[in-house]
């Protein structure tokens, strides 16, 4: 038996992508129990440390220094190596303790698999979704954090942590009552931050007469107008109306997808295969007829008969999508934050006294854009601790480092005097010389001892503890982004004119004002993992649904679109979509009654609200 399974093309690369989970737990339960390390070629060399050096990849002390190896599912760095500047400075003048951080980037969860095969999982491990941690909990590989208790009393002795911790103990810990990962992004909704906001590039939207769009669909005409404005940059390079990326996608293009949060529709938290409408809080499959999923392939393919698709859409990785961006190749972006560097003041597009230029707020009529709930039990993204970590007392050290809100407050700002004083009565407020260092965050302008960019203190992480909007001790939110003076910060001569355009100095009131909202519920963040049973189902209909919508994107006319929706819904309900349906369906009446118990109509967001 032993040697079957190390012989199996199963630890080869491609194998680990197509694995089910209930595959994938059986195979770790039997490294987890002989303490195999599997050489995986090509893939980890061995299980060499991520810098290349012979050894399990723990915790590795010199002297008084000790150094932790984290892999962190949810951050967007690539990068690798020790951490550094001002952030890192902090965790190490207080525990002597320095991060290497495995690179995370493209297809987090096929590393963490490997890194699971190889026996070279990280001390701390970063989840991004409730599957992974449940994955490597199953295969009793992490601590049970309430054992370590007095070593983590900025975990279980902060009160906004409470729920989190009881609601995750209680429901996700198969019965155990134990604590094997802690949520972060705990507390109220943060103001005016929406995810998912329809952008357009300002000055070619200006030239084609700033048309009034009313649905998703007129998207289309406004933006080729705009790329027949506009088609190459000032270098030469060519301009789209659209372009994509695949990195995200796991059980259907999840870029594609996405457009439905402009409508009040979830299509990953959930599941990535049921959209969830937030206004009726009704599920179904993405595969009905009707389904906001077959609008958005439609939406894209329409795109590419029109030429306004980037071809590279469905094989780019997200690094170069943000590089196009960067150079203002795309004409529309479906993220609040998704235009590279094009906005940054040094760029010299959003204050060019001639034409402000910028990736700005455009929203159809008729659109409900979804905002995130309340995260009273946290969100689906998690920190752990790995059993067979060497160090367990300085890993349990970082942790609770991690999650105090002192430190947190210290990693949302930098330290006072860097970038933020205070005014005599006590409210902070950023410099203008600390909104320079803000603005160009990736830039090495920390004026602080450690030094580096500014997005060093949380860029690592992505998420924190506690939410960006929670209430400190002293009457102003954690971080410098809900401050009273920070919400009416000076504009740059483009969001100027998109003020004036909208009649509103913040897009939340013009939102709320317009009844284009679509508040949400933390019922999304508790669907419980699936059985291994339904996850074969879902993986195999996963592999159909995500490798067909490209197809479909990319269709030679509508007939072929229309061929290629049906043969694939065929498929999919063959292998079993119904059913999936039908759980997910149940699963969602449940998570609604456990949210009725957190849930209150007082919202403390809504204090923030001007």
């Amino acid at each position: 038996m032993k040697k079957n399974i190390l012989n199996s093309r199963m630890f080869g690369e491609m194998a680990w992508k197509e694995m089910t989970l209930e595959n994938m737990r059986r195979v770790i339960m039997f490294l987890a129990a002989t303490g195999a390390c599997l050489v995986l070629s090509g893939i980890l060399g061995g299980c060499n440390a991520p810098d290349g050096s012979t050894g399990s990849g723990k915790t590795e002390e010199n002297n008084d220094e000790t150094i932790l190896t984290a892999f962190v599912q949810q951050s967007v760095a690539s990068d690798d190596g020790i951490w550094e500047g001002w952030g890192a400075q902090k965790l190490y003048e207080d525990t002597n303790i320095k991060v290497d951080f495995y690179a995370s980037g493209n297809e987090v969860e096929q590393k963490l698999k490997q890194y699971m095969a190889a026996g070279n999982l990280p001390d701390i491990i970063g989840f991004r979704d409730l599957d992974e941690a449940q994955l490597l909990m199953d295969a009793d590989l992490l601590l049970p954090l309430e054992e370590y208790e007095d070593s983590l009393p900025s975990i279980f002795h902060t009160k906004e942590y409470e729920n989190a911790i009881a609601y995750t103990m209680e429901n996700t810990s198969n019965g155990t009552g134990k604590l094997f990962f802690m949520p972060t992004s705990i507390g109220p909704v943060s103001y005016n931050a929406y995810n998912w906001v329809p952008l357009l590039q300002w000055d070619a939207y200006k030239k084609a007469g700033a048309p009034k769009l009313y649905t998703l669909e007129d998207y289309l005409d406004v933006v080729e107008k705009m790329v027949e404005i506009k088609p190459v940059t000032e270098s030469g390079e060519k301009v789209y109306g659209f372009s994509l990326f695949s990195d995200w996608d796991k059980y259907s293009a999840l870029e594609i997808a996405s457009l439905s949060y402009f409508y009040g529709i979830d299509s990953e938290y959930v599941s990535t295969l049921m959209e969830t409408n937030i206004l009726t809080k009704e599920t179904n499959s993405i595969l009905r007829e009707d389904s906001f999923y077959k609008r958005a392939l439609k939406f894209y393919f329409e795109a590419n008969q029109r030429g306004l698709l980037d071809p590279d859409s469905a094989t780019q990785s997200y690094s170069n999508l943000e590089k196009k961006y960067s150079e203002g190749r795309v004409m529309f972006s479906w993220f609040s934050w998704l235009w590279g560097t094009y906005n940054n003041v040094s760029s010299g597009h959003v204050n060019h006294e001639e034409k402000p230029d910028g990736y700005a707020n455009v929203l159809a009529s008729d659109m409900k854009i979804y905002e995130a709930p309340d995260q009273v039990i946290g969100r689906n993204w998690y920190f752990a601790i790995s059993k067979n970590c060497k160090n367990v007392k300085k890993a349990c050290e970082f942790l609770n480092w991690l999650y105090d809100p002192d430190v947190e407050q210290y990693l949302y700002n930098g330290p006072e005097g860097g970038v933020w004083e205070r005014k005599p009565d006590g409210e902070p407020y950023v410099t203008e010389k600390g909104w320079d260092v803000i603005n160009e965050k990736n830039e090495d302008l920390m004026p602080v001892e450690g030094g580096g960019s500014f997005q060093n203190g949380v860029y690592h992480f992505n998420g924190l503890g506690q939410q960006a909007s929670t209430l400190m001790d002293d009457g102003y939110t954690i971080s410098y982004r809900y401050w009273p003076s920070s919400l009416n910060v000076d504009e740059t001569r483009m969001q100027k004119e998109v003020n004036e355009m909208l009649g509103k100095d913040v897009l939340a009131e013009y939102l709320y004002e317009n009844d284009m909202v679509a508040k949400s519920t933390i019922a999304v963040n508790m669907i419980p993992p699936v059985s291994d049973v339904m996850e074969n189902k879902i993986a195999e209909i996963g592999e159909v649904v995500r490798g067909d919508s490209w197809d479909l994107v990319y269709a030679k006319d509508e007939t072929a679109f229309e061929e290629l929706w049906q043969n694939m819904v065929k498929k999919a309900k063959e292998l079993g979509m119904d059913d999936v349906e039908q759980y997910y369906k149940q699963a969602w009446k449940e998570a609604l009654r456990k949210a009725a118990e957190f849930e209150s109509t007082d919202k403390t967001s809504t204090s923030l609200r001007k």
